[in-house]
């Protein structure tokens, strides 16, 4: 009997250990970097006429494959093999019918930062990047429910307060559900919920497994337009040094190479990110001792007059405020004196007031969005001052201060909140399904969220805010040059849902002939 009973631990601990083992060793090779394809050997200089070229060692079989620029505007305009063999291709136009169309998002890659990698010779696949300018909040869900012009989502973030059942709702089991989000449905790849958190804890493994999975899904897929969102880039901009990032980002570089050249002429790729990140380490503002010493209460549900609720969720410099009913404009000169609070917005008859420690001002639109005013009440709160003045020096505004939708987005896309007009009119009519009473726009530097997450990680990087290096995205494509900054919802056809389903349409039909 003992010795059954020894036979049985020994068979026992030698599972585990396998087990184990096993369980190690996919750890290891778990998230491993996608093997570069195409290796670049040489790069031919500008010519005095423009040209340029960029030769690369196909690995699979040592064939070379040279990329030209013959025109001198730093992309690719031809992709030529050894002898000219049958596999050379130009770039397909926008309008092929048999080119596949690759968009990919790149959660949360500031605008700076690709341009500098395009500039230092990567990508030149694309044309040169423009800024993309995310909706505020510049937040993931808002801005990718704009580009994609989906449906509403519940909130903010996956965490958000339900007002019909007066309530905190979502958080983890939303993220890992991905249910009661519109956008998700369009997307042919997205990092599945359970991974997001390991974004956290694994950063490195999580973005390559990611890209990974893109990959290997992609050319799987049969889908003529194919829609991808890699959710780890963001996660990975708040804990690691942007030098680190850069790094990572080549590693872009060389899968969309791959799927390029490999296509022979077949593919388009519109690449873009949805939004920004501070670039700074970012610290919690003090929300709950401020509101108390203020007479305020902290809560998650609205039951006095002077409870507010919050939600926390990730650590991001937007807060989106809740309040009991009429307290709403009581609470906003409170909240625009807290330490770390750049703005404090709330709504307003045709429009949205706009409070912080530099003044007071309202933003008004009228019926068709086609013209905002700005009407500074005391001090200039979104330094808009100058613009307008030199706007009604040129004829842009009439007598009463209005300026045309595109005038005004012309005068501001450099300025550091861009385009605030339509940006604040989407956050007082747009985007979610429980809207919140106040937004708050945190300075550079803060963040509010969750205390747990602040325990567990150092903030390198956030975003939400309306200011410049938050909320511009970037936007590149293989289809040709954007001329300026584009707006989350202009960079995609609006009838993106209508065009995915005919290109699916024909694509099966293809297949029956």
């Amino acid at each position: 009997m003992m010795k059954r009973r020894a036979k049985i631990l020994l068979l026992t601990g030698l599972i585990l250990l396998a087990l184990g083992a096993a369980l190690a060793r996919r750890i290891h090779t778990w998230g491993r970097p996608v093997p570069v394809a195409y290796q670049l050997v040489t790069v031919t200089p500008a010519h005095p006429d423009g040209d340029r070229s960029w030769t690369y060692l196909r690995r699979a079989d040592g064939h070379r494959t040279i990329a030209t620029d013959s025109n001198g505007d730093g992309t690719v305009d031809a992709v030529l093999t050894e002898n000219n063999e049958p596999t050379s291709f130009l770039p397909p136009a926008a309008d092929d019918p048999q080119a596949r169309w690759l968009v990919v998002c790149l959660d949360g890659v500031p605008y700076q930062e690709m341009l500098a990698l395009w500039e230092e010779g990567y990508l030149r696949e694309f044309f040169r990047p423009v800024p993309l300018i995310a909706p505020f909040p510049s937040e993931s869900e808002i801005a990718l429910t704009e580009v994609f012009q989906s449906g509403p989502v519940p909130g903010y973030e996956h965490r958000y307060f339900d007002r019909t059942k007066n309530k905190l709702a979502g958080g983890m089991l939303l993220t890992f559900s991905e249910q009661n989000i519109p956008y998700l449905d369009l997307l042919d790849y997205d990092m599945g919920g359970i991974f997001k958190g390991m974004a956290y804890i694994l950063p490195r493994k999580s973005y390559r497994a990611d890209l990974g999975r893109l990959r290997k899904r992609f050319l799987a897929s049969q889908e003529k337009i194919y829609l991808a969102h890699i959710a780890s880039t963001d996660s990975l901009y708040h804990i690691l040094p942007r030098e680190e990032m850069r790094r990572l980002l080549i590693e872009v570089d060389s899968l969309l190479r791959e799927l390029y050249f490999d296509a022979g002429g077949r593919l388009r790729i519109t690449l873009f990110s949805n939004h920004g990140n501070s670039l700074i380490e970012s610290h919690r503002v003090p929300l709950r001792e401020y509101l108390e010493e203020n007479g305020w209460r902290l809560a998650n549900r609205l039951e006095q007059e002077n409870d507010v609720v919050v939600p926390r969720y990730g650590l991001v410099g937007f807060m989106a405020v809740y309040t009991a009913a009429g307290q709403a404009e009581k609470l906003a000169p409170v909240l625009a004196q807290l330490h770390g609070v750049d703005f404090v917005l709330s709504r307003s008859e045709g429009g949205v007031a706009i409070q912080s420690r530099r003044g007071h001002a309202q933003f008004s639109w009228n019926q068709d969005a086609t013209a905002y005013r700005y009407q500074p009440l005391t001090g200039d709160p979104l330094a808009l001052a100058t613009i307008l003045t030199q706007l009604r020096d040129e004829g842009k505004a009439d007598a009463e201060g209005w300026v045309s939708d595109a005038n005004l987005f012309a005068a501001t896309q450099d300025h550091f909140y861009p385009d605030p007009g339509h940006r604040l009119r989407q956050w007082a009519t747009n985007h979610v399904r429980n809207p919140s009473d106040l937004g708050v726009s945190l300075q550079p530097g803060y963040t509010h969220g969750s205390g747990f997450f602040q325990l567990m990680v150092d903030m390198l990087s956030t975003h939400g805010s309306l200011d410049r290096q938050q909320s511009l995205g970037f936007a590149m494509s293989t289809d040709g040059p954007w001329q300026g900054a584009l707006r989350s919802g202009d960079l995609l056809p609006r009838n993106l849902v209508e065009l995915k389903a005919a290109a699916n349409g024909d694509q099966k039909t293809e297949m029956a002939d």
